[in-house]
């Protein structure tokens, strides 16, 4: 298997090869890509597992926070409000952990999220 994909843009003067493992951190679907293609490669399993653990938890913090807006009655319309506010800024906070994760993988640097690597070391494929 190809372990990168050249990208090229005559037009700007563009070539370059983009390594696979750089689309580790692709935001809810990127953590496939080593789980399935390097399972050998201790470096990709390491991001791997947090870029899953990191999807999990950024899918079920949006889920969570929509159903809790059942309990809050309607009259509390600013209440709703802030739970939607929420409901983005963790969409904001889960794209900036996508990138800086990325930017991690990028340097090759063995990059361990504080809270992530916890749950992410009990996962074993």
């Amino acid at each position: 298997m190809k372990e990168s994909i050249n990208v090229t843009i005559k037009r700007f003067n563009v070539d370059f090869d983009v390594p696979l493992i750089w689309f580790t951190y692709f935001p809810f679907i990127g953590w496939t890509y080593p789980f399935i293609f390097r399972k050998e490669d201790s470096f990709a399993m390491h991001h791997g597992k947090q870029a899953f653990v990191m999807a999990l938890a950024f899918t079920a913090l949006p889920i969570v926070l929509t159903f809790s807006t059942v309990f809050i009655p309607i009259s509390f319309r600013v209440l709703k409000l802030i739970v939607v506010v929420l409901v983005y800024l963790s969409h904001l906070a889960y794209f900036a952990l996508c990138a800086y994760g990325f930017m991690k993988v990028k340097a090759t640097e063995l990059y361990d999220f504080p809270v992530l690597i916890k749950y992410a070391k009990k996962i074993d494929v």
